[in-house]
């Protein structure tokens, strides 16, 4: 499925692939559209389209309305090592799955500039040293690694705002740390500043 790809500070992309419900179906799209399109050639059986548009509605009709919490959730789903051309690991892809009841999840560019709504999307970095979890402070600049982001507006349209769906980040791992044992604390924000649960991933630990 086709998705929303935005730039975000520094060195992230973020990859939001949306699933929105409907009372009587499910629509799968990052389009947020409402409808289905149906894609027949000239010499079509009317009776075959009517018989399959029933079948859809039958089917269609059996799914209950889904109906989420206002404040966002999130579950970690996935992470996965990328490699440059030369085979050597430079990034990790980390996929969430996130549940928002009224969808107001999204910051509009040129618009939501400054805080609280310059960011939403807020990934702390740690790594295992002398047996406790610690932040990493980069040494040449004194900053405390953080790949904190901006989702952008996916409020669906329409009257049913509870969506759902996957949020894929891609984050830079040449961070000039010689630890090899990190892992990721996430949460998000939706413009009424409910926060989310803080999503604390697994450890990992960087390829030889």
């Amino acid at each position: 499925m086709p998705a929303i790809t935005v730039l975000t500070k520094g060195s992230n992309s973020i990859c939001i692939k949306l699933k929105q419900y409907h009372y009587l179906c499910l629509i799968s799209t990052n389009a947020l559209i409402n409808g289905v399109i149906f894609r027949m050639k000239k010499k079509t059986n009317i009776f075959r389209i009517v018989s399959a548009m029933l079948i859809i509605m039958v089917a269609t009709a059996c799914q209950e309305k889904v109906e989420y919490p206002v404040e966002p959730y999130l579950e970690f789903q996935d992470f996965a090592f990328l490699m440059n051309s030369d085979s050597v690991v430079e990034k990790g892809l980390l996929t969430l799955y996130f549940t928002d009841g009224d969808g107001d999840i999204g910051l509009e560019d040129d618009v939501d500039t400054l805080p609280p709504y310059d960011l939403n999307l807020f990934i702390d970095y740690f790594e295992y040293r002398d047996g406790i979890w610690q932040h990493f402070v980069n040494e040449n600049t004194g900053d405390t690694v953080q790949f904190h982001g901006r989702i952008p507006i996916i409020t669906p349209s329409g009257v049913n705002k509870n969506i759902s769906g996957t949020i894929e980040d891609t984050l830079d791992l040449n961070i000039y740390s010689d630890c090899d044992t990190f892992r990721y604390e996430v949460r998000i924000r939706d413009r009424a500043l409910n926060e989310s649960n803080i999503v604390v991933t697994p450890a990992f630990v960087m390829p030889e």
